[in-house]
C-alpha cells in the first residue's frame, strides 16, 4: 500500500535569535534540533521571549496604529548575500548571511547594498552575531592581519603592531567592542586590497582570502559602531572610522568614503585629538603612539580628499598641536609601561635617522605644504559677500621656488628614501621601499598642483606630465598595485593637464608629443587597474581616444610620411606599451592642408573628446583637482 507523504508544517514560532534578526528560522534537522541560524552562528536556540498575541490589541490608541501602519514595507531587508559564500565551508563565513531592522537606519552599505541598522549603547544583540562570525573566522581575520601589515602599514600605520598581535592572539576583540569594530575595518580593507591585486608576497594567493569577501567584514565593522556617535568612545572607533573611510576609496564608494571621514572627525574633534593638552594623562605610551599616527595619518587623507574631490580640510595645521610619531622609533621598543632607552630613540629632526617613520614625516610634512599650496591656489568668488581672504592672504610664493624648495628637502634624505629598489617580501626592506615610493607620488601631486594654470604653454604642461610619468616609470609596479585605488585617482590630474592641452590649440609637433604621453599614461594606468575588481576601464577609453584622433588626423593629411616622436626614453623598458607598435594606431603623416607645416595651429573637433574620461567642466561634481588645475 503506498503512503503518503508526510505534510511539512510551517514553523509557528521563530526562535529567539532569528526574530531578533528578523530572518526565516529553518528546521532542517526536526523540530527539537536547533534551527540551522544558530547552529551556523553557534548561538543557543532558545524561545525564552514572552508570547503575545497576533492583532491589534483591544483599546488599542488610534495613534499607535498609525504608527504600525506608517511602517514602511520591506523595512527588514537582506543585508548581503554573495554567492562566494552562499554554501559555507568550515572556518568560512555561514551559509546565512545576517538581516538587519532597517527602521531609522540611514547609513548607506558598500557596493549599493541595503542600508543596515547599528548598534546602540545596550543593544548586543545586533554585535554578538557577528562576534560568533568572528570566532568561526579567527584564522582569516589573522591571515588578513599579516596582509595588512604587509600592504597597507607601511602607509597607515595605524596600530602598535606587537600589542594588537598580541590582541589577535588572546582574541580580546571578542570582548572589547571597539576593538572588534576597528579590526572588522582592518580585514575588510586588508581583504579589499588582496582582491584588488595588491599581494606582492609569494606566501599569499588570493583564493586563501577570499572567503569571507570584504563586504561582510565591512557590514560587521559597520554594526559595531554605536549609532549615538556620543557613545563612541576611545581611539578605537575612530581608527575603525578611519580604515573604513579608506576602505571606502578600494569599494569605488567617495561619497561613503567623505560620510566615514565626517564620523572620524566628530570623534576625533570630541575627544580633542587635535590637541594634545585634551588627551588624558594616563594615556600609556602605546595609545599615545597611536594617536599621533591616527592624528597624521587621516590628515593626510584629509588634504589628499580635498585635492582630488574637492570639500574642506576639517583639521588644519594651524589649529592643531600633535606630535608627530617615532620620538621612539620601533614598535618593539614601545611599552604600555615603559618608553624605550635613550640609545633606542631616534630624534624626527636628525637627517641621518633611518628608520622608516622619518620618510613617513616627511610626506606628512609634503601634506602640510599641499594644505597651504591649495590655499595659495583659492580662486576670488563672486558670490555677494564681503571678501575677507585677502586681508590674510599672504604674498604667493611662486610655484617653482616651492617646488625646488621641497626638492630640496628630497635631496637631503637619507639614500633609502630616494632610491626605491625592488620588493623582497621581507617587510623589514620593503617598508623603506614603500616610503620612497609614496614620497614619489607625493612629490608628483605637489608638483601637479602647484604647476598647472592659465599662463603655462602646451611644452610647459607636457613638461609637468613627462616628468610625473617618468618618476611612476621607475616606480616598481608592486609598490603601485599595493598603494592601489587611491593612486588611481592622485593619477586623474595627470589626465586633467591632457585634456587642458587637447581643447586647446596644437601643432604637429605638440599633438606628437602629447599623443606619446597618452599612450604612457594609458599604459601605466592599465598595469595598475588589471587586477581592480572596480576598474574604471580608463586605460581602454584613452587608447581609443588616440585612436579616434589619429583616424581624424589622418584623414587631414597628405600622403607625405612624417615620423612621430620616439616615447619617452626614461620609461623602462616592461612599461612602454605595445601599442606603440600595434597597427590599430595609423602612423602620422603631415601636413595638414592649408597649414604651412608641423608648427601650424589647428583645433580638434570637440566632438572628438566627448568620451575623455576625466571631465573638462569645473562645475561637474566628479571633477577632479577643483583647486588645484580650475583657475
Amino acid at each position: 500500500m503506498s503512503h503518503r507523504p508526510r505534510k511539512f508544517q510551517r514553523i509557528s514560532k521563530a526562535c529567539d535569535f532569528c526574530n531578533r534578526r528578523s530572518i526565516k528560522c529553518n528546521k532542517n534537522n526536526g523540530p527539537l534540533a536547533p534551527c540551522q541560524n544558530c547552529v551556523d552562528f553557534d548561538v543557543p536556540c532558545t524561545y525564552d521571549r514572552p508570547a503575545r498575541r497576533r492583532g491589534a490589541r483591544r483599546n488599542a490608541s488610534p495613534t499607535a496604529s498609525q504608527t504600525t501602519q506608517a511602517t514602511p514595507p520591506g523595512a527588514t531587508q537582506q543585508l548581503l548575500r554573495d554567492d562566494t559564500i552562499a554554501h559555507g565551508t568550515p572556518g568560512s563565513a555561514p551559509n546565512t548571511i545576517i538581516k538587519s531592522r532597517t527602521s531609522n537606519a540611514s547609513w548607506e552599505s558598500p557596493n549599493g547594498a541595503p542600508p543596515i541598522a547599528v548598534a546602540g549603547p545596550g543593544d548586543a544583540s545586533l554585535i554578538a552575531p557577528w562576534k560568533a562570525f568572528a570566532t568561526a573566522c579567527q584564522d582569516i581575520i589573522r591571515d588578513l592581519a599579516q596582509v595588512y601589515l604587509e600592504i597597507v602599514y607601511p602607509i597607515f600605520p595605524l596600530f602598535h603592531w606587537p600589542s594588537f598581535s598580541k590582541a589577535l592572539d588572546n582574541l580580546d576583540y571578542l570582548h572589547d567592542d571597539g576593538l572588534f569594530a576597528s579590526t572588522m575595518a582592518m580585514c575588510a580593507l586588508a581583504s579589499a586590497r588582496a582582491r584588488d591585486g595588491a599581494l606582492y608576497s609569494t606566501r599569499w594567493g588570493y583564493h586563501q582570502l577570499a572567503s569571507p569577501p570584504s563586504e561582510v567584514f565591512w557590514a560587521a565593522a559597520k554594526e559595531s559602531i554605536p549609532r549615538d556617535l556620543a557613545t563612541a568612545k576611545g581611539t578605537e572607533y575612530m581608527r575603525a572610522c578611519a580604515i573604513l573611510s579608506i576602505a571606502s576609496i578600494q569599494h569605488g564608494q567617495i561619497a561613503v568614503m567623505q560620510q566615514y571621514l565626517g564620523f572620524y572627525h566628530t570623534l576625533a574633534t570630541m575627544e580633542g585629538l587635535q590637541d594634545e593638552k585634551f588627551w588624558p594623562k594616563e594615556l600609556d605610551p602605546v595609545t599615545v603612539e597611536i594617536r599621533r599616527r591616527l592624528f597624521w595619518s587621516i590628515y593626510t587623507l584629509d588634504v589628499y580628499a580635498s585635492i582630488v574631490w574637492g570639500g574642506v580640510i576639517r583639521h588644519r595645521e594651524a589649529q592643531s598641536n600633535v606630535r608627530y610619531p617615532g620620538e621612539v622609533v620601533r614598535d618593539e621598543f614601545i611599552s604600555k609601561y615603559q618608553t624605550a632607552s635613550p640609545e633606542q630613540k631616534g630624534h624626527i629632526g636628525d637627517p641621518m635617522s633611518e628608520d622608516w617613520i622619518y620618510g613617513w614625516n616627511f610626506i606628512t610634512d609634503m601634506y602640510r605644504i599641499l594644505e597651504h599650496a591649495v590655499d595659495s591656489e583659492r580662486k576670488p568668488v563672486n558670490n555677494g559677500v564681503t571678501d575677507v581672504w585677502s586681508l590674510f592672504r599672504p604674498a604667493q610664493a611662486a610655484g617653482s621656488w616651492l617646488m625646488d624648495h621641497v626638492l630640496s628637502m628630497y635631496s637631503a634624505l637619507p639614500p633609502k628614501f630616494r632610491e626605491t629598489r625592488p620588493v623582497t617580501g621581507d617587510l623589514s626592506h620593503d617598508i623603506f621601499g614603500f616610503q620612497s615610493a609614496n614620497i614619489q607620488a607625493t612629490l608628483q601631486l605637489l608638483r601637479m598642483v602647484l604647476s598647472p594654470n592659465e599662463d603655462q604653454n602646451v611644452d610647459e604642461k607636457c613638461d609637468v606630465v613627462g616628468q610625473v610619468l617618468s618618476v611612476f616609470s621607475k616606480v616598481p609596479v608592486e609598490y603601485l598595485k599595493a598603494i592601489s585605488s587611491p593612486l588611481l585617482h592622485h593619477l586623474a590630474g595627470i589626465g586633467y593637464i591632457l585634456g587642458s592641452v587637447m581643447e586647446g590649440s596644437l601643432s604637429e609637433i605638440s599633438y606628437q608629443r602629447v599623443r606619446n604621453l597618452l599612450l604612457e599614461m594609458a599604459d601605466l594606468l592599465h598595469r595598475l587597474e588589471s587586477g581592480l575588481r572596480k576598474s574604471t576601464g580608463t586605460s581602454e577609453r584613452l587608447r581609443a581616444q588616440v585612436t579616434r584622433i589619429d583616424e581624424y588626423m589622418l584623414s587631414k593629411r597628405t600622403v607625405q610620411p612624417y615620423t612621430p616622436s620616439v616615447p619617452n626614453p626614461n620609461m623602462q623598458g616592461e612599461m612602454v606599451s605595445p601599442l606603440y607598435q600595434q597597427p590599430n594606431l595609423p602612423s602620422m603623416q603631415t601636413p595638414i592642408p592649408g597649414m604651412a607645416g608641423p608648427i601650424a595651429q589647428f583645433q580638434l573637433p570637440p566632438e572628438l573628446l566627448n568620451d575623455w574620461p576625466w571631465p573638462f567642466d569645473e562645475s561637474m561634481q566628479e571633477g577632479v583637482y577643483p583647486f588645484a588645475f580650475v583657475k
